[in-house]
């Protein structure tokens, strides 16, 4: 075949593509979840200032929920974050710990711990006791 011949040749011969990585994809995929959370922010806050609070209930037990809520007091403004955590207490207790944290930028707040233990009562929980500390596992 002369030099013209391959010019005019409608069947050129493509590259095999590469294949790409496994790690380049997995940044790829990374970048995309932090660029899509960047995006709902601001309509998370939206949600914020126009409710005062957002509550997700994460379980069966009484205010097993992690919350997050607005804090607009004249001496305090933030933000407040509770979440719960659930321990096996002894005689077929269940407790749930919540942890409270506050994220000011007028104020100060200190973070806070409180346990509360339920028992099953029929289709319900029923509490037994609360204590103002963490839960003893």
């Amino acid at each position: 075949m002369s030099d013209a011949e391959h010019i005019l040749d409608p069947s050129p011969i493509l590259p095999t593509p590469k294949r790409r990585s496994l790690l380049r994809r997995l940044g790829c995929g990374i970048g995309l979840l932090i660029w899509a959370i960047l995006l709902l922010l601001p309509c998370i806050a939206i949600l914020l200032i126009s409710q005062g609070e957002i509550a997700v209930q994460l379980g069966s037990l009484p205010d097993q929920s992690l919350r997050v809520w607005l804090i607009q007091d004249a001496a305090e403004r933030g933000i407040g974050i509770a979440y719960p955590s659930v321990h096996s207490g002894e005689d077929s207790t269940t407790c749930l710990q919540t942890d409270t944290n506050f994220m000011l930028w007028m104020g100060k707040g200190e973070t806070s711990s409180y346990c509360e233990c339920f028992v099953p009562d029929g289709d319900n929980w029923k509490s037994v006791r609360t204590t103002q500390a963490s839960c003893n596992p």
